[in-house]
């Protein structure tokens, strides 16, 4: 099986000059179970390159197992 994640490739909300991206446990909870399935994912971006991370996503009181 073969699953394709698209994550964003934008950095800035608008022109806020506040910082967003893709919310990593959107991101890693689907992730680990398609691995864990055996599935091959291949992750994209619309703008190709490696899609920004929503730096809050990776705050301490945002973690979760699956982060």
């Amino acid at each position: 099986m073969k699953v394709l994640m698209v994550l964003t490739s934008h950095s800035e909300l608008g022109n806020t000059g506040k910082k967003t991206g893709f919310w990593l446990e959107e991101f890693a909870a689907p992730y680990y179970v398609f691995k864990d399935a055996g599935a091959d994912v291949v992750l994209a971006s619309p703008q190709g390159g490696q899609p920004p991370l929503d730096p809050k996503s990776d705050q301490p009181d945002f973690q979760t197992e699956m982060t």
